[in-house]
């Protein structure tokens, strides 16, 4: 039996901090979702009304992930259907080593 997915929730992100991610830190979209979405391993830790999301994208790349879970008034704006779990990118980038070493301990690895 495999793991079930990390996060159970739709994405959205602003064109400013998509535009900054590639910009700044070289991270596309996709990377981010394949991180949160298809990471097994993937995992957040709640800091003040955010969550660092660490997660691994299939190119190898660790990557750490700032979100903010939006209000059920603030899902119904985006257009949302009631009751859908969302949450907006604040920025993201490549873990450091000592980021990366929580990561790989929390998969087992060493």
């Amino acid at each position: 039996m495999g793991l079930e997915k990390a996060f159970q929730c739709e994405i959205t992100i602003s064109l400013g901090v998509k535009e900054k991610l590639l910009k700044k830190h070289n991270i596309e979209v996709w990377e981010i979702e394949e991180a949160i979405y298809d990471d097994p391993y993937a995992f957040s830790i709640a800091h003040r009304d955010c969550y660092f999301i660490y997660g691994k994208a299939f190119s190898g790349r660790y990557l750490l992930i700032l979100v903010r879970v939006l209000s059920p008034e603030e899902t119904s704006k985006l257009g949302f259907k009631p009751g859908t779990n969302v949450i907006k990118i604040i920025t993201a980038r490549d873990m450091n080593k000592k980021q990366r070493k929580i990561y790989n301990k929390r998969r087992g690895i060493n």
